[in-house]
């Protein structure tokens, strides 16, 4: 291959990346795709701007990951810390507060810990952390299992040492399940534990610390880091979502009549 073919070859290898594309590609947590609402969010944004989402459903730590290696356009995740630390590193622009809602613990009906009359978080942790009881943990990185870590580290422990706490490694649907399964406590976003139909025995046992709080941001991925990203397009669906019919959409999403998620305006 002469020189002129190669300056030619590594010209199409660099610029193929850089083609616009009439979509754009979200890195979310699961608890959105569970819900159902990035499904109808993306349906309205794409009859609106004629701009499909295509999301990609992980645990926020995979979702982080992912958008650090620039596979996506958006970060839409629930793990503030880790997000603020996305845009200091240069992976992201900006961070905006997109929704909240709040994590429950759920268990069994008859309570066997018996949780349900507590009114401190830290006295309800420190009663599941007994090998008596089964705590299950999704144990992957996700926003809600950051969130169970910060839970223990309240009472000065990493994680419970014994068999009755069991780790998944799954997502917050087949981690309920095997809660349902086993009879054990388990952390929860409201919004999944609402969407889940298979709530068999189980219930929501304790909620309303502060503690519990669980906001979603949402992050354009740094055009400067990642020159193939949809950058317009990608603020675009931002302020829709923040300012525009996005944001009603989040308001008035409800199952069964129960809103899974609040705006901040």
């Amino acid at each position: 291959m002469n020189i002129i073919k190669k300056i030619f070859f590594v010209f199409v290898l660099f610029t193929s990346g850089l083609e616009a594309r009439d979509y754009i590609i979200v890195q979310s947590t699961t608890s959105t795709a569970n819900t159902g609402l990035l499904d109808l969010l993306s349906e309205k944004f794409l009859e609106e701007t004629g701009i499909e989402v295509r999301a990609v459903a992980v645990g926020t730590g995979t979702a982080i990951a992912n958008a650090q290696k620039g596979d996506g356009d958006i970060l839409m995740v629930h793990a503030k810390q880790d997000e603020l630390k996305f845009i200091e590193e240069g992976y992201g622009v900006e961070r905006f507060d997109l929704m909240y809602n709040d994590f429950v613990i759920v268990g069994p009906k008859n309570d066997p810990a018996n949780i349900k009359d507590e009114n401190e978080i830290t006295d309800v942790m420190k009663k599941l952390s007994s090998p008596s009881f089964k705590f299950i943990s999704r144990d992957d990185n996700s926003g809600t299992h950051k969130k169970e870590l910060s839970l223990w580290k309240m009472i000065n422990i990493k994680t419970p040492q014994h068999a009755s706490y069991i780790k998944t490694g799954s997502g917050m649907a087949n981690t309920i399940n095997i809660a349902a399964e086993m009879q054990g406590y388990v952390l929860t976003d409201r919004g999944t534990w609402i969407a889940f139909t298979n709530k068999n025995d189980l219930t929501i046992l304790f909620e309303g610390d502060s503690a519990l709080f669980n906001p979603y941001g949402i992050i354009a991925v740094n055009p400067n880091k990642f020159p193939h990203v949809e950058y317009e397009k990608s603020q675009q669906f931002i302020n829709w979502l923040l300012n525009g019919k996005g944001n009603e959409l989040i308001k008035a999403y409800a199952i069964d009549g129960q809103q899974l998620f609040f705006t901040y305006n």
